[in-house]
């Protein structure tokens, strides 16, 4: 398995297939948080609507960074679609921990904020709860479910919206609400990291459902 997480990582710098989405979250922090002088927490807020957008795109590059002849010869050598997928997004989560960070320190550095380390569990805690979910979005609307791009790029903005409008679909909106809406960091700890928790759980239910698809289309 390590064997083929340095093969992807590798794979994926070469392609460079990450910078489109790294390039849009670092524009969007660049124009959403610069200056701003309110509530940590709620810029925080905005970084968790750019972790959506950048890794649900990086997701559907890095899954669909090989072609399918590549993709079976890896399938074959590592005799398991379950664990390609979970190295793969081991990967994708590897590149969202400095995007990670880069969302926490942004705000810091060019706005006035008071900071306390509640304050930077709190962001973090959001931020990685939001990359669970653009991979599941991401995974669903790869070339393994969905093999013709224009439609995915369709489905993947629509999922966007959707899991940004409805509250009860994802924890995505009801995370924004608690880092808006000026609570204690300890009023936001434990219902933050319920939702990342739950993020979590449909992160897996993605990949086991991308796996049943994949598997049934090959």
């Amino acid at each position: 398995m390590s064997a083929l997480y340095r093969y992807l990582v590798t794979s994926v710098l070469l392609s460079q297939r990450y910078l489109p989405p790294t390039l849009i979250f670092l524009a969007a922090l660049a124009v959403g948080t610069t200056s701003d002088n309110g509530p940590l927490q709620s810029s925080y807020a905005f970084c968790v609507l750019a972790m959506l957008v950048c890794t649900t795109w990086l997701s559907v590059s890095i899954v669909n960074h090989e072609d399918p002849t590549q993709h079976q010869i890896t399938l074959v050598m590592i005799g398991s679609s379950l664990r390609v997928l979970a190295i793969t997004v081991t990967v994708v989560l590897t590149w969202c921990v400095p995007l990670l960070l880069v969302g926490l320190i942004y705000p810091i550095v060019t706005g006035k904020h008071v900071v306390t380390a509640g304050d930077l569990l709190v962001g973090a805690a959001a931020q990685l709860g939001t990359a669970m979910i653009g991979i599941a979005i991401g995974l669903l609307c790869s070339r393994l479910v969905i093999p013709r791009i224009g439609i995915a790029m369709l489905t993947a903005a629509a999922a966007i919206l959707v899991v940004l409008l409805i509250r009860w679909i994802s924890p995505i909106r009801p995370l924004m609400t608690l880092l808006s809406d000026g609570r204690t960091v300890g009023g936001a700890a434990v219902p933050i990291t319920l939702l990342t928790a739950l993020a979590a759980s449909m992160l897996g239910a993605a990949v086991f459902v991308t796996r049943a698809l994949s598997d049934r289309r090959e």
